[in-house]
């Protein structure tokens, strides 16, 4: 029994409405179809694409920044790969289960570059966000307008590096996704 190339959830960093002028999604599913991708999809219109790629992660992701540059996208547009199994211990974990209820925009799951980002300095944190640490991610729960948090989402950047972050409800529709894609 043959098996099935790898499945991958591929997250777009500093994706937005001046970089779809240069990629709309039907034009990153097809171009990375072309590169070797196989039965791309794409969900939201926030640079977030579910295919399979016979190769490794590192291969994958190499892939697409190929096919991103195609575009003339600039360095600071960058895939962040995950597995179905990964994004389903997210799921379980679900360590904001009431503000991802009640407050969706008000929560953040950050995904990182590196493996294992610096994440030392979060037992410095003073608040008033919530941030919850599952599998080398960031789970956090703003508890406010995101964009007074300005201060920790600087520092998120500065001390864990390359990184893109989706709120609960879109991170709970790709794993959902995912998973019932790997099962098909």
């Amino acid at each position: 029994m043959a098996t099935s190339p790898p499945l991958y959830a591929i997250l777009l960093r500093a994706i937005g409405p001046a970089t779809h002028k240069l990629m709309g999604m039907a034009q990153w599913r097809a171009a990375s179809e072309a590169a070797g991708f196989i039965a791309p999809e794409t969900l939201v219109n926030t640079g977030n694409m579910i295919a399979q790629f016979d190769g490794s992660p590192a291969a994958a992701r190499q892939t697409m920044t190929g096919v991103l540059r195609q575009f003339g996208l600039g360095e600071n547009v960058v895939p962040i790969l995950r597995t179905p199994a990964q994004l389903k211990k997210l799921l379980r974990a679900d360590p904001i289960a009431d503000a991802a209820q009640h407050r969706p925009a008000e929560t953040g799951v950050y995904f990182f570059a590196a493996a294992k980002p610096d994440l030392g300095w979060i037992s410095d944190h003073g608040g008033p966000e919530m941030i919850h640490v599952i599998a080398n991610h960031l789970i956090v729960d703003f508890s406010q307008d995101v964009a007074k948090s300005g201060k920790l989402i600087r520092r998120i950047d500065k001390q864990c590096g390359l990184n893109t972050a989706r709120n609960w409800n879109t991170t709970r529709k790709l794993a959902e996704r995912s998973i019932a894609r790997g099962k098909e």
